[in-house]
């Protein structure tokens, strides 16, 4: 199944990638980002028209984030793909990059997915009055904990601990067992020692980052 999966062109995945990201970010949009969440938020903090002059600029400049969406895609699928072909270069395998990307755009839909999950316990299960209520990792190893009590230098790294990056490296073993003809068991071994040291490096430079932005 995975070899048929992956005969479909890339660009398709690509378009039907941003098609459900853009959805789902409409039904953030639409659902939570009132004037009141702004209000409920800064109420304490900011007078009335610093924050109505906030809910002005988000609404003015909201078309942003649609036009982010293919961008940021396109990043986090080139930095998996890279990582792998970097494994896969250093074991001296050969594999074409553009099956790669093909295998990391396929595996995003988890990400889309997780996007939906989330969308749908905050409909359906949890309260959502202020902004830091739309920071809700599903299935997160942050969830855990109280947000509050955790160093911020600690929030990034818990949140990325999850049910859904865990079927990301599964997802794209199994997508890998089509390109590089090796057993899943090994082709979770490749994901691991390839991607999950890129994400390890990626983790500690966010994390360097804050204790300096913070300091």
């Amino acid at each position: 199944m995975n070899e048929s999966l992956l005969k479909l062109r890339s660009w398709k995945y690509f378009l039907m990638v941003i098609g459900f990201s853009a959805l789902l970010a409409f039904s953030f949009n639409y659902l939570f980002f009132s004037d009141g969440i702004y209000y409920q938020s800064f109420g304490e903090k900011l007078a009335t028209d610093r924050i109505a002059d906030m809910v002005e600029q988000s609404q003015k400049w909201q078309w942003l984030g649609y036009v982010f969406i293919p961008i940021v895609v396109l990043i986090r699928v080139s930095f998996t793909a890279i990582c792998i072909y970097t494994g896969q270069f250093l074991a001296n395998l050969k594999v074409r990059f553009r099956d790669l990307f093909k295998v990391a755009l396929i595996a995003d839909f988890v990400f889309v997915l997780a996007g939906l999950v989330k969308l749908v316990i905050l409909i359906f299960f949890k309260e959502v009055s202020t902004l830091d209520d739309l920071q809700f990792q599903p299935l997160s190893l942050m969830e855990v904990f109280d947000k509050k009590e955790v160093d911020a230098l600690f929030i990034y790294p818990l949140s990325l601990v999850s049910i859904f990056e865990a079927l990301y490296w599964f997802a794209l073993a199994w997508l890998l067992t089509g390109v590089i003809d090796k057993p899943f068991g090994n082709s979770l071994k490749t994901v691991a020692s390839s991607y999950g040291t890129g994400l390890l490096l990626w983790v500690l430079f966010v994390m360097f980052l804050t204790v300096n932005l913070s300091s």
